[in-house]
């Protein structure tokens, strides 16, 4: 652990969380990552003093920008996606290459692995005698920038670490749209997953989380305590999280057969699709379209993938943990896809 790390806390209390805008300017001399990133500068037609402007402004602007939309989401409502311009949604893969890649979340956190899909985080509570689940409201945003610049600290020097967070964050959280956000919202909420793990291990509960949606299970015999919820509250607060206020909180018991991130979890501890997305393939079923037929056969594929139970994978190599080190570039292994914005999708 490095001495950033400890006195972070202390530091963003003192300055209003404004530590790193309240740098000064550097007015002489390179910054030390600016011969790194010099290339890829050059390769994608960006003006040499970019990087520095960014880091002794504290902000983009004018050298990168962010759109936003909406799209639906599946259980209904809007979500607001805050995409990145092209030149900068590059430079994010860039540093998901170099810094992001062979970083290993906690094992309950099972969003945007590779080989991995919501049916992990559903499979892991097959079985149960109790369900809860809980959903954090408008978890990326709310995943902090100081958040965010504490763990950059922790493997990189201050000036690297103020770029990467400017770079990767933006109006003081994780934009729902930068393909560096999926994976820095698993690498920062390590020590959450930590407590919540330990929390529930002591309530005789099982916990995983997927992204926003977090789930603990209680075998036959067991019950949830009277405090866990309170307690999960407030662990989430610690780290600046809320519960959603109508879907934040709930209790399955097993013949209740809960829906869990789209997934049907049922009394027999198997996972089917909801009923809904059943019907929807029996009228394509009786469709004559070759397009509909197209869409069958990809919901078929889906029904079929999340329907196995998944196997536990033996790492042939010791998978290397979060270091408090600086990391050196690295090959990507799997990039986040620009899609991934908070939400499973069904792959076709």
């Amino acid at each position: 652990m490095t001495w950033w790390a400890v006195f972070a806390p202390l530091v963003r209390a003192l300055t209003g969380g404004r530590a790193a805008a309240c740098s000064p300017r550097r007015s002489e001399g390179a910054f030390a990552f600016e011969a790194d990133w010099a290339h890829l500068l050059m390769r994608l037609a960006i003006t040499s003093n970019a990087l520095r402007d960014i880091v002794e402004t504290n902000s983009l602007h004018p050298h990168f920008h962010y759109r936003h939309y909406t799209r639906p989401k599946k259980g209904g409502g809007r979500r607001e996606i805050t995409e990145p311009d092209a030149k900068l949604k590059q430079l994010q893969q860039e540093i998901l290459t170099r810094y992001l890649a062979r970083e290993v979340p906690h094992p309950a956190a099972l969003a945007y692995l590779k080989g991995h899909s919501t049916a992990h985080h559903v499979w892991a509570h097959a079985g149960a005698e109790i369900v809860i689940t809980a959903d954090v409201e408008d978890f990326f945003p709310r995943t902090s920038a100081g958040r965010i610049e504490d763990w950059w600290r922790t493997r990189s020097d201050s000036d690297l670490a103020r770029l990467l967070t400017r770079l990767t964050t933006y109006r003081g959280g994780l934009p729902q749209g930068a393909p560096t956000s999926p994976a820095l919202s698993n690498l920062v909420n390590h020590e959450l997953d930590v407590r919540l793990t330990l929390r529930a291990e002591a309530a005789g509960a099982h916990y995983t989380r997927y992204c926003d949606d977090l789930a603990f299970s209680w075998p036959h015999g067991f019950r949830a305590p009277s405090d866990f919820e309170p307690g999960v509250r407030a662990t989430l607060h610690e780290f600046g999280y809320a519960l959603h206020p109508e879907k934040g909180w709930r209790a399955y018991r097993r013949r209740d057969e809960p829906e869990i991130t789209g997934l049907i979890l049922t009394r027999h501890g198997r996972i089917r699709l909801p009923d809904k997305l059943r019907r929807t393939m029996q009228n394509l079923a009786r469709s004559d379209d070759p397009r509909d037929a197209q869409r069958l056969e990809g919901y078929r594929g889906y029904e079929a993938m999340v329907t196995k139970r998944p196997r536990r994978k033996l790492s042939s190599a010791p998978r290397r943990p979060q270091a408090d080190r600086p990391q050196p570039p690295v090959p990507v292994s799997r990039p986040v896809r620009d899609s991934d914005t908070g939400e499973e999708d069904i792959p076709f």
